[in-house]
């Protein structure tokens, strides 16, 4: 049986956050006049090591899930 303490362990690539605003790290240029109209909140990608969770499962509980949901 799974500890509860196991399912506690956040991912490390995200941090817990479940996605990365900017996740090639690269130098943003900032545009210092914005186009007319309504902007729209820079784009989230979910991180591909936790699958948005921020939380990264055992492989017992891995396993489980997919067998659950095949």
């Amino acid at each position: 049986m799974t500890e509860s303490y196991v399912l506690d362990k956040k991912c490390p690539k995200c941090f817990g956050l479940g996605k990365t605003a900017n996740p090639t790290h690269k130098k943003l240029i900032v545009v210092e006049k914005k186009l007319p109209g309504k902007q729209d909140d820079p784009p989230l990608i979910v991180c591909e090591e936790c699958n948005g969770t921020g939380i990264l499962l055992p492989t017992e509980v891995k396993e489980l899930l997919e067998y659950i949901l095949s």
